[in-house]
């Protein structure tokens, strides 16, 4: 068999297995690769390692749970919705400035990613700055940061970027 002949019916083999096996989904004006029946957010993938390489993290400190402001966070989240917010448990904390981003998990809710803001030895919630439950299909880190940004324009940018998640429903 004569070579562009090969090379002609690999690609075109190639493209019927693709064909027949993958889609394209649109989805709540998202875009997934269908593959086996299950959706893949390869847009969300691509945005969250771009995001990883782009980054600038060195404004953003992560806070240890046995600290103060940790404390403070954590007394902060468990008044806002009680009674299920007061079994919540911290797993990940990150500050710039006045701004804290905090990722948690609780007994009888879904986990949550929360925007703090603090002032003067008082932390409070960002009314609408909160995430809870999973973003599948969506890769969860560029979900949740687009979320959080979109109903908290004023916190910074460095803040949101730097938020990797930690919790297992959103890795």
């Amino acid at each position: 068999m004569k070579k562009h002949v090969a090379i002609t019916l690999l690609v075109l083999t190639t493209l019927g297995v693709l064909k027949a096996h993958v889609e394209i989904e649109r989805q709540d004006g998202g875009v997934f690769l269908a593959y086996q029946g299950k959706k893949h957010d390869v847009l969300g993938v691509f945005l969250d390692q771009g995001n990883a390489l782009l980054r600038q993290c060195r404004d953003v400190r992560q806070i240890d749970a046995s600290s103060a402001l940790a404390g403070l966070t954590l007394a902060a989240i468990q008044n806002f919705s009680p009674p299920d917010s007061q079994h919540a448990r911290l797993l990940g904390l990150r500050q710039q400035d006045a701004w804290l981003l905090a990722e948690l998990e609780f007994t009888t809710l879904n986990p949550a990613v929360v925007l703090l803001h603090s002032a003067q030895e008082r932390v409070s919630v960002v009314e609408g700055a909160i995430w809870s439950g999973t973003t599948a299909p969506w890769a969860s880190a560029p979900f949740i940061r687009r979320y959080i940004r979109e109903r908290a324009p004023q916190a910074p940018r460095e803040l949101m970027d730097c938020f990797d998640p930690a919790g297992v429903l959103f890795k």
